[in-house]
């Protein structure tokens, strides 16, 4: 079985994706291959399903059932359209692709008239639509039901602001827990950050039937970030943990986030921000890379390097900017914002080259 599930970025969206992670494994037995994306609402929405077309046909076609699950995002009409129209292209291909989009959002009223595949309810959150849903057709054993359910109930309070709900206190401390887990960038680490946030979001669930378990969650959370980043309460810092998790993780991309600048090796970011301590950090523990550079959604380039390469005149040369020779920065004119490191990644190169930026 290969599922393909693209949610929202926040409390409910990840919910969508904590229900069905556990539903599909013990369904087929944990023989499920999961592919998991997430969109925040407009462009990226598009992006992320031609991402999952892309990734079907890498895969190539098997005997696998392969569904296409969307939840927590009202698509458009001429999204709905690409999305029936892409899925079956590739069934004429060959593959045995089914799809759904489980939404419960009213702006997806007209797509849900026009598409039976399109389920919308607009009563439940859609934690508990993709909950339901999938018992119903799935089952589920006794053991994972007692933790899951109170957590999807817990949800369902807090995303339709039911203040009378069950677990409505304990659902703000979740929500702000999802919103604030920024330890990892999603646009570089997009595997990496979706499992911390369902990692500390199933481990929530043993606070819900606490006592007060808002209080104890809240209280619970420093340390549970710091265990899931490979320290403990009085280890380290979350920031130094933090950033030795994402080195780590950096230094296993090498050859993916590699880019040339004349004889220098340089490594490409997208979004993390802040980079000074990280890069740093990267540099040091990784001298086969000359200079570290990250860039922004809106273009924004910031460059450090240890000593190997003078960042000033690379951020003057190419970015219409400057600074000192290990800490440099600029902008890249008329950048266009994407949501696929690889499409970022060509186009810088493209400018590092020397080559006109389109």
């Amino acid at each position: 079985m290969q599922l393909y599930h693209l949610s929202h970025i926040d409390l409910d969206g990840y919910g969508c994706q904590m229900v069905s992670r556990e539903i599909y494994s013990q369904a087929f037995e944990s023989a499920v291959s999961f592919y998991f994306y997430n969109a925040n609402y407009g462009k990226e929405v598009g992006a992320r399903l031609e991402q999952i077309y892309r990734q079907i046909k890498q895969n190539g076609i098997t005997k696998d059932k392969t569904h296409i699950l969307i939840s927590d995002l009202n698509l458009t009409l001429d999204e709905c359209k690409s999305l029936a129209q892409s899925v079956l292209e590739l069934n004429l291909s060959g593959f045995q692709i089914t799809f759904e989009v489980l939404d419960h959002h009213k702006s997806g009223q007209e797509c849900a008239q026009a598409y039976e595949w399109y389920y919308l309810d607009t009563k439940r959150c859609a934690t508990k639509i993709v909950y339901e849903t999938l018992l119903a057709r799935f089952g589920l054993c006794g053991s994972t039901q007692e933790w899951l359910k109170p957590m999807v109930e817990m949800i369902n309070s807090i995303d339709l602001w039911q203040e009378g709900g069950f677990g409505f206190e304990f659902g703000k401390v979740a929500m702000r827990l999802i919103v604030e887990c920024k330890e990892l960038n999603r646009f570089m680490f997009d595997d990496e950050d979706r499992n911390y946030k369902l990692a500390l979001l199933k481990e929530s669930a043993k606070f819900l039937s606490q006592p007060k378990g808002e209080i104890a969650l809240d209280n619970a959370i420093l340390e549970m970030k710091k265990c899931f980043l490979g320290g403990s309460l009085t280890s380290d810092t979350l920031d130094n943990l933090a950033s030795n998790f994402q080195c780590n993780l950096l230094a296993q991309k090498s050859e993916k986030c590699s880019v040339i600048y004349e004889e220098y090796r340089g490594f490409l970011s997208y979004s993390i921000g802040n980079i000074s301590v990280l890069a740093n950090l990267f540099l040091k523990n990784n001298p086969q890379f000359d200079f570290f550079m990250d860039i922004s959604a809106r273009g924004n380039v910031s460059l450090r390097a240890n000593h190997q390469c003078d960042v000033s005149q690379l951020a003057r040369k190419f970015f219409n900017g400057g600074g000192h020779t290990n800490a440099s920065g600029g902008k890249i004119d008329g950048f266009k914002e994407s949501f696929i490191y690889e499409d970022i990644k060509e186009s810088v190169q493209t400018i590092l080259k020397g080559e006109e930026y389109e």
